[in-house]
């Protein structure tokens, strides 16, 4: 099996120098449009690609997309003028806009399967740009309850969140973190989410490395760390976008 599609990223023209609070809001607030449309990609990989970047720079330069590797790279047309001129939700339509102008002209010329795109843009649409992805309920060992994860996420912070539901529902934060965009940790915990028994929920990652659970019993959350008890997890001594 080969890799899986990864993200799409933004290199668009900017009038705000690198690092400024001013920079800094833009790049967050492109990649998290384009972290909220792959997922809602819902897992589909284009044939032999596993990145796509938006190189607006080229735009009138390049006749054609490039491909290295697994990598594609194509140059649609941004206006920094219109895009600054937008307030927040403007940006945030724009910046949609764009990404769906390169994905769809992509799936014309490699035979990409547009429709995978077009229900992607159709969702985050009606998502109102609200980042909110819910896991499957599991069944508690008794029968009696089910539970899930919901991660919400900001431009700059992601959130996960336990979901208990038996005779009423319960909704308790797990943990928040710095939001890493497509690249973030959060991705590969939440498949890890797990009964411990029939009070506890939660994730158990890489045989108890990680370990952080909500008891419906103590009505808390604790942190573990190879058995033992901590305050917090530190997620950049496990992975390299924490």
């Amino acid at each position: 099996m080969g890799a899986r599609f990864s993200d799409i990223t933004l290199y668009t023209p900017t009038s705000n120098s690198v690092g400024t609070p001013e920079h800094i809001e833009q790049v967050s607030l492109q990649n998290f449009v384009s972290d909220l449309y792959v997922q809602n990609m819902n897992g589909y990989k284009p044939p032999k690609t596993t990145r796509i970047n938006i190189q607006p720079a080229f735009h009138g330069i390049w006749n054609r997309s490039w491909k290295n590797g697994s990598i594609v790279s194509i140059a649609p047309f941004f206006s920094l003028d219109k895009y600054s001129g937008h307030d927040k939700k403007g940006k945030l339509k724009y910046t949609l806009d764009l990404i769906q102008s390169a994905t769809l002209s992509l799936s014309d010329e490699y035979g990409w399967d547009k429709t995978i795109f077009e229900n992607a843009y159709q969702q985050v649409l009606k998502s109102e740009f609200v980042f909110k992805i819910e896991s499957n309920f599991k069944l508690s060992r008794d029968k009696k309850k089910e539970a899930r994860l919901i991660i919400r996420k900001t431009e700059t912070i992601t959130a996960v969140y336990v979901n208990i539901q038996s005779e009423s529902s319960v909704i308790v934060k797990l943990f928040e973190k710095k939001n890493h965009w497509w690249h973030d940790c959060v991705y590969i915990l939440a498949r890890h989410a797990k009964w411990f028994d029939r009070e506890r929920f939660g994730i158990s990652y890489s045989k108890g490395k990680i370990e952080i659970i909500y008891s419906l019993e103590k009505n808390e959350v604790e942190f573990f760390e190879n058995g033992n008890r901590v305050t917090g997890i530190n997620f950049s001594k496990y992975f390299m976008f924490n």
